[in-house]
C-alpha cells in the first residue's frame, strides 16, 4: 500500500445526535467528493452513513480479537483527478470523547519532498477543507502524513499547541486568536475559519 497523507476533521462526541452521519454527508456532496465505492461493493454511502451512525451512538470500537467488519465501514471517493480518496470513522480519537473523519490521498500525489507540496494538489485539498470546514460541529481540520505523530486535539491547541499541518490545518477564529502564529500564514475564510500554512512549506 502506498504512504498516504491524511485530511483530519475533529468532533466532539458531546455533539454527538440521531442525524451526525446524515449532516457529514450532506457537507461530503457540497465539498464535491464523488462516491465510487463502500467497501461492501453494494452499499451505497447512505447504507454506509447509517452504519457508522449506529456504531458511533453505540461509542463503538473495534476489539483485537474482533473481525473488521463489524468497524466503522470506510468508503470511496472521485475529486480532482486524485487516484484514490479513501474516507473513515475513528471513534475515540484523537482523545476520548472525540471522533475524527479522515480522508486519505495517496501521499507522493501532494508531498515532492519533505515540506515541499504540489500547490495543484494543496490547492484542491484546501477547497476539500474549506467547505467541509462550514459543518458547524467541526472542532477543528488538520493535515498530517504517513509518519506523523498525529493530530493535535482541540483542547491542547487552545493551551498552546500547534495544530499538525502538513501542509495546512483550518482553525476557528476564537483558537487563532490564543494561538503562536508567528510561524504560518493565515488565511481567514468564512463561517469563522483561519487556515494556517507553516512559513516553511513551499508550493511548486
Amino acid at each position: 500500500m502506498p504512504a498516504y497523507l491524511s485530511l483530519i476533521m475533529e468532533f466532539s462526541r458531546a455533539e454527538l445526535d440521531f442525524d451526525n452521519m446524515k449532516e457529514l454527508l450532506a457537507y461530503i456532496r457540497h465539498a464535491g467528493l464523488e462516491f465510487k465505492s463502500g467497501t461492501g461493493r453494494s452499499d451505497t454511502i447512505e447504507d454506509i452513513m447509517n452504519w457508522n451512525q449506529q456504531k458511533l451512538e453505540e461509542d463503538y470500537e473495534l476489539g483485537y480479537d474482533e473481525d473488521v467488519s463489524n468497524d466503522y465501514k470506510q468508503m470511496c471517493f472521485n475529486y480532482g483527478g486524485f487516484s484514490e480518496i479513501r474516507g473513515f470513522i475513528t471513534n475515540e480519537a484523537p482523545v476520548r470523547g472525540e471522533y475524527i473523519f479522515s480522508l486519505l490521498i495517496p501521499e507522493d500525489e501532494v508531498l515532492m519532498e519533505k515540506n515541499t507540496y504540489k500547490k495543484e494538489a494543496v490547492d484542491k485539498l484546501k477547497a476539500i477543507a474549506s467547505k467541509l470546514w462550514i459543518l458547524p460541529k467541526t472542532r477543528t481540520m488538520q493535515t498530517e502524513l504517513e509518519l506523523g505523530e498525529g493530530i493535535a486535539p482541540e483542547m491542547d491547541i487552545r493551551e498552546g499547541a500547534s495544530p499538525s499541518a502538513c501542509p495546512f490545518a483550518i482553525v476557528s477564529e476564537k483558537q487563532f486568536g490564543r494561538m503562536d502564529t508567528a510561524n504560518y500564514n493565515a488565511e481567514h475564510i468564512e463561517y469563522g475559519g483561519v487556515i494556517l500554512t507553516p512559513k516553511d512549506v513551499k508550493l511548486v
